[in-house]
């Protein structure tokens, strides 16, 4: 541990400890493209933080979470999850467009407020000194998996680097019966059909080839169907409740969206009329298992 985190850590009055988090994005080619760099607004510190090396700081910003699961027990490694308010729909759009965040690194840093850049207090001046920027050993994560999405929250599961469970060659993550491909994209399985199923496997009823746009100004009733357009790739959504108005990307609880449950199954209900000639687009390893 550092020193100067020690010296803070066992003295009498230690300045208020400060966790910060750094997501790496990655593309489609698991090539790093950028990060989120956020906190949680502990002890009511809702503004951005700066975070780094010298006028090079790093910019935390404030995101309504939750952190837990991060202490370590014996025998075990630690499972911790991050829990995103999504009231606003902006996670459920990301996950979209990220595949989930599946195998992305996640930064943890643990400082003190004595240590950070000299830009986070008045006048551009650190009442405790000269920040030295020190931290505790940072601890590095990677996305495992979604546990939960709907429209108040959304939770991710980590686990730590040192599990072999789940680990790359050289791009690819091994996964029994789970397809990383993204959905409907020219980029995953290229699927560019009707609607087939939820998440969960079940099955849509038969639908016209002309599915409309949703229209904000509409109302929508309880098995309408709409397209919508994300990230410039068309997804539908068939509403639950009569009386509906709110945009589906938003609105989990009135409107089930058609997604792939990345399993062998999902895939067959999508792909079966080319199976026995060409195979499943499956990306997934199932050869894995055991």
């Amino acid at each position: 541990m550092n020193n100067n985190i020690k010296q803070e850590l066992l003295s009498l009055e230690p300045s208020t400890l400060i966790v910060l988090f750094q997501i790496t994005l990655k593309d489609e080619n698991n090539t790093e493209i950028g990060y989120y760099r956020f906190h949680a607004g502990e002890n009511n510190f809702q503004q951005s933080i700066k975070y780094g090396n010298g006028i090079g700081a790093n910019e935390f910003f404030y995101i309504p979470c939750k952190a837990d699961g991060f202490d370590f027990s014996e025998g075990s490694l630690p499972r911790p999850t991050l829990t995103f308010d999504n009231t606003d729909g902006f996670f459920s759009l990301k996950t979209r467009y990220f595949r989930d965040f599946v195998g992305f690194d996640v930064k943890r840093i643990k400082t003190f407020v004595k240590f950070l850049h000299s830009s986070n207090f008045p006048n551009n001046v650190n009442p405790y000194g000269t920040g030295t920027e020190s931290s505790y050993p940072e601890e590095n994560y990677s996305i495992n998996k979604k546990n939960l999405e709907n429209a108040e929250n959304i939770v991710f599961e980590l686990v730590s680097k040192f599990e072999k469970e789940g680990g790359l060659i050289p791009a690819r993550r091994i996964q029994y019966n789970v397809c990383p491909w993204q959905y409907r994209s020219e980029h995953g399985c290229g699927y560019n059909g009707l609607p087939k199923a939820d998440k969960e496997d079940n099955l849509w009823p038969a639908l016209p080839d002309n599915i409309p746009v949703y229209n904000a100004d509409d109302t929508y009733n309880a098995g309408d169907t709409v397209s919508v357009e994300i990230e410039n790739v068309i997804h539908y959504f068939r509403c639950k409740t009569n009386g509906t108005t709110i945009n589906p990307i938003k609105d989990k609880v009135n409107w089930k969206q058609d997604m792939c449950s990345k399993n062998v199954f999902g895939c067959r209900l999508r792909f079966s009329d080319i199976e026995e000639d060409e195979g499943l687009p499956f990306g997934g390893f199932p050869g894995a298992f055991g």
